[in-house]
């Protein structure tokens, strides 16, 4: 039997227009299974009714690549954004010393609980974060941390009440995710060193060393690439690119 697992493309779905299929070669003849490689297929492309502004010529379009709808389009931008992200953050992780994998960190604004009478919303939240930042990135860097990406998110939890159902109290949870090019801190330091930021009015820092590609893969999906989210950077990560080739499908 062929093994058909490489003839999938990725991040496309059935309501795609068009998938293209791979043509298999042959490396392993077993008696209960083929072994194979699935190639992509020869370039070709066929021309469409679109006019292109810059040329006046009609566009083209590549029969060799999927032609994914809008869900499955933002899926491929995202993992695409993600790989260029990963590979600049090891790659100055690697060529900084005493820094060689990325740290994930991530802490917070203390949570209050708010009621109608004393309201609050997720703006006035993460505004208040935002104005700890600069603090917050100093201290940062007089500990050791050379620079970083990272992302403000904000979430929310409430509480009925279920006495008269007028008076709920909720609270928000304004947050920083950030991959960081850190040192690696001794386990007897740790607890004082994630403290560093209470003074000027934020909690303890969550900080974590990542092992694998993977894991620093699933965190940026998760929360540096997010559609609408912008992500920032300081230190060493500013201006730097990666040139590593991506190779997402």
């Amino acid at each position: 039997m062929i093994n058909k697992a490489g003839n999938v493309w990725k991040y496309t779905c059935a309501k795609c227009p068009f998938i293209p299929d791979k043509e298999p070669v042959f490396t392993d003849f077993g008696e209960t299974e083929w072994k194979c490689q699935w190639n992509h297929p020869p370039p070709d492309y066929v021309e469409t009714m679109r006019i292109s502004k810059r040329t006046g010529e009609r566009g083209k379009r590549p029969l060799n690549l999927p032609d994914r709808c809008n869900a499955c389009k933002a899926r491929y931008r995202r993992a695409t954004r993600m790989g260029k992200r990963m590979d600049r953050i090891h790659d100055v992780a690697e060529d900084t010393q005493k820094c060689k994998v990325p740290k994930l960190i991530t802490f917070a604004l203390p949570s209050q609980w708010f009621t109608w009478e004393y309201p609050s919303n997720r703006e006035e939240q993460l505004e208040s974060l935002k104005k700890l930042l600069p603090k917050a990135r100093t201290i940062l860097q007089d500990n050791g941390i050379r620079g970083g990406s990272y992302v403000l998110e904000c979430t929310y939890k409430w509480v009925p009440d279920l006495d008269n159902f007028t008076h709920p109290q909720y609270k928000f949870h304004a947050h920083v995710h950030m991959v960081a090019i850190a040192p690696w801190i001794q386990p007897a330091k740790l607890s004082e060193w994630c403290t560093q930021l209470m003074p000027i009015g934020l909690g303890r820092i969550n900080y974590e060393a990542v092992k694998s590609r993977k894991r620093t893969a699933e965190y940026v999906s998760k929360y540096l690439v997010k559609d609408k989210v912008q992500c920032r950077t300081f230190g060493i990560m500013r201006g730097h690119m990666s040139t590593k080739p991506q190779n997402t499908e």
